[in-house]
């Protein structure tokens, strides 16, 4: 029956040989079954499937770098409180022991929870773990640091729920910028920037109140006859009124004290009568209400680049004593008391250690193989983003002490480097894409012998049912061999290909297809957007439209024209150099032929170089045409010597420069520095095509000319009729291939013009210089700009381009016809 070989052959798909086995080919079924087996193995050779953790969270949270403080809690913590309460009572800490006894760790009879060095004292220390430790100290620090608002001066508070936030009013005692003060009006205004269509940045004026914002508030495009003022956010007092200021600074350099009042304008100078102090103590945002004023507190909150800190604790203290104390025999090491901070902060902030943790234990990236793996990292790029955290300062006074605080509480006397922001690495779309790839690559390799092996089973199956000949397994793989042997010896080098050349080639062309671009964007995440780059990019009503698509065809029509030129002009040159020195009149034409040959012989490095150099405003060339007197024949013209902007007529499109001829840098005469670059290529390019076609026309039949001379044909109908054809045939496929080497001719471009003349900085530009062609502008964008998903889009314009014209161009020449 034909539908029990399509499922023998389905079956075989899924596990190779298994078809085989069906079909009583045992041999033949060992062969495929090994290539699945070595499949499988890798991938779970590669894979955590079967991974258990041995603590919560383990694969998430060794994602941050750090060590866990393992049995330190049960031990050296224990050992040092019972130390404490062995010397006083006071000393016990009632919650942190109710929690102890929560969890089912018991106090010993004689006293304490130290379990001695194997734990045998208190079998139940051991429950007190780190993840418990963490757990306590944020429910004691949460406990201590309730949001608050407290009155100035006095140590009255009201729990941020009670408080009647919706009246209060909030004082802005810090601006990033100068508001300016109408003084005859009594106005403030405040500056903010924005982005004009154009591109370019334009500033507003807004009113505003002087400690708070307005609704609706009035704009001005100038502050002329304005005067700038500055608040600091440093608060002061009048010990003789109770009233608090703020200090602010008129035309830059003029103190003044400005009353923290809503209502009331007062500006006072510090003088006789008024000498206000410094209040240090008054951190957080102030609010006004009913002509009171509060500090608001929140731990972890910012306010004038002040991070609020939590409040510490009894057994804070407790902990950080303890650390200092087993210092010296039990170091604790600053990346991994960081580590122990981060781990609190997620405890403090729940929905933030969820999201963590659901980020950063991925089943795809964390537990599957490596051929899962790559598939899923090409069909997503990755999920999880770098995370950058720095909230954990905000337990600095808790768990490493206050600054000035005694030493033997104060982390800083160990030495432990707490500041600065804590990085973990999150999925980088770049190498998920490029591992991605090669698994993927590395995977069909696989999968060759796997669709091999469901086909051999339907086809012998069929065979089979059909009652024709079957071969046996040994004549299958001689007929295998005797009809593949070519992609067989080819297999290995098609391999090592995919990898070395198809993978790079594959992973610039879907760059095309993601959002990758910015600074910094090779170390972040991306997303595939399909075909809206090359839609954005031809959008003429776009802001990248109107840049980069405008630049797109400009380059490419130069680009083209370069191409062309170029490679006509070192054809040609080579051509005739070639009749020259093949023509018997000649003399010494062996030394001719060698001195014509160094151009080539010559790095083309150090031409470009060395050109860029002559041909600069004060370079050798302009010097000798100055001394030969050809710049006084050049300013009797009028295209030299004055500005381009007193050229008139004719005379601007011969424009060669101000002072000095500007061989690269003519912005106003672009197209002089083009035909400059095309003529010096000319140097560059000529000796190759010479000694090429210098061999070829030795090579063609001299009984040809014979004949042409008996027949009476002039020298030129011999080079149109016989030398031009018969050299065109035997190098049109090297002409197509130069041309298309002069297409993406990066050198001449890049190390002369440096794809100048212009403003390769003007994103309305999409930063291409007049000289610039397509590879030297995607140079460009990636490495100066890091416009990558957008110079891949033109890279696969390009490839489509030029290898569709080169295709069309070979197909239709003599030679590959005859091929």
């Amino acid at each position: 029956m034909k539908a029990w070989s399509i499922i023998k052959s389905i079956l075989s798909g899924l596990i190779w040989g298994i078809g085989q086995v069906f079909n009583r080919q045992y041999l033949k079924a060992l062969f495929f079954f090994i290539f699945f087996a070595i499949f499988v193995t890798l991938e779970l050779a590669t894979s955590n499937y079967f991974y258990e953790e041995t603590t919560e969270n383990e694969i998430a949270l060794n994602k941050i770098a750090g060590e866990s403080f393992g049995e330190w809690f049960e031990k050296s913590l224990f050992q040092f409180y019972d130390g404490q309460i062995l010397q006083s009572s006071s000393n016990r800490i009632a919650s942190f022991e109710a929690f102890l006894d929560e969890i089912g760790v018991e106090e010993k009879p004689n006293g304490g929870y130290y379990g001695g060095a194997t734990g045998s004292q208190n079998p139940t220390a051991k429950l007190f773990t780190e993840v418990r430790f963490i757990e306590f100290l944020a429910r004691d620090l949460k406990e201590a640091s309730y949001l608050r608002y407290t009155e100035f001066g006095t140590t009255n508070e009201t729990r941020a729920e009670d408080f009647d936030s919706a009246n209060a009013k909030r004082l802005i005692t810090l601006e990033n910028s100068n508001m300016y003060w109408d003084e005859v009006n009594h106005k403030f205004y405040l500056p903010i920037s924005s982005q004009a269509v154009a591109g370019q940045q334009i500033t507003e004026y807004f009113e505003t109140h002087v400690f708070n914002r307005m609704d609706n508030p009035s704009i001005i495009t100038s502050v002329q006859g304005l005067t700038p003022f500055r608040k600091t956010g440093k608060l002061f007092k009048d010990t003789d009124t109770n009233e608090y200021y703020v200090e602010v600074f008129i035309n830059t350099d003029q103190q003044r004290f400005l009353l923290l009042s809503n209502d009331t304008f007062s500006l006072k100078e510090s003088g006789a009568g008024f000498s206000p102090t410094a209040v240090t103590n008054i951190l957080g945002p102030v609010y006004e209400l009913n002509g009171t004023l509060y500090e608001y507190y929140e731990p972890g909150l910012i306010h004038n680049t002040v991070r609020a800190q939590y409040k510490q604790t009894p057994f804070s203290t407790l902990f950080r004593r303890a650390v200092v104390h087993v210092h010296t025999i039990n170091p604790t090491q600053s990346q991994d008391f960081v580590k122990l901070m981060v781990r609190v902060y997620m405890d403090l902030h729940p929905d933030f250690k969820a999201q963590y943790m659901k980020d950063f234990n991925n089943f795809f990236y964390d537990r599957a193989g490596m051929f899962v793996k790559g598939y899923w990292e090409v069909l997503t790029l990755g999920q999880t983003e770098q995370v950058r955290l720095n909230g954990h300062l905000a337990l600095e006074h808790a768990m490493i002490g206050l600054p000035g605080e005694s030493s033997n509480s104060n982390l800083r006397s160990i030495n432990i480097n707490f500041e600065g922001q804590v990085n973990i690495r999150g999925h980088i779309s770049t190498l998920l894409l490029l591992d991605g790839l090669i698994m993927v690559i590395l995977s069909l390799f696989f999968f060759i012998f796997g669709i091999w092996s469901a086909l051999d089973t339907y086809k012998v199956s069929e065979q089979r049912r059909k009652e024709k000949e079957i071969l046996d397994t040994k004549s299958y793989f001689k007929s295998v061999w005797d009809n593949g042997f070519e992609y067989i010896i080819l297999s290995p080098a098609m391999f090592v290909l995919a990898f070395i050349s198809i993978m790079p080639i594959a992973f610039g062309f879907v760059l095309a297809f993601t959002s990758i671009g910015g600074n910094g964007s090779m170390d972040k995440l991306f997303d595939w957007v399909g075909f809206t780059n090359f839609i954005t990019v031809f959008d003429p009503n776009s802001s990248i439209g109107q840049g980069f698509g405008n630049a797109f065809w400009r380059v490419l029509s130069w680009t083209l024209i370069w191409a062309v030129f170029s490679t006509v002009t070192v054809f040609f040159g080579g051509f005739f150099q070639a009749l020259i020195l093949n023509a018997e009149s000649v003399v010494f034409r062996k030394l001719w032929r060698t001195i014509l040959i160094l151009p080539w012989a010559i790095p083309a490095l150090l031409s470009q170089m060395v050109f860029s150099v002559m041909f600069n405003e004060t370079g050798f060339i302009n010097q000798l045409l100055m001394q030969l007197g050809i710049y006084d024949i050049f300013i009797d013209w009028g295209i030299l010597g004055q500005a381009y902007n007193q050229v008139s007529g004719f005379a601007k499109y011969f424009w060669l420069g101000h002072e000095n001829i500007q061989w690269f840098t003519n912005e106003n005469n672009p197209n002089f520095v083009k035909t400059v670059i095309i003529v010096l290529n000319i140097w560059l390019g000529f000796p190759y095509f010479m000694a090429l076609m210098t061999g070829i026309m030795t090579a063609i039949d001299k009984s040809l000319y014979e004949a042409a001379d008996i027949d009476g044909a002039t020298g030129f109908q011999k080079l149109r009729s016989i030398t031009m054809p018969l050299v065109l045939y035997s190098t049109a496929p090297i002409l197509i291939m130069t041309f298309s080497g002069n297409f993406n001719n990066f050198g001449v471009i890049y190390f002369i013009t440096g794809g100048g003349p212009g403003n390769l900085n003007d994103v309305n530009s999409g930063f291409a210089g007049q000289t610039d062609i397509l590879i030297s502008w995607m140079y460009r964008l990636t490495t100066d700009h890091q416009i990558y998903n957008l110079a891949s889009v033109f890279s696969v314009l390009i490839f489509i381009f030029v290898g569709s014209l080169t295709a069309w161009n070979l197909s239709r020449t003599k030679a590959f016809q005859e091929d």
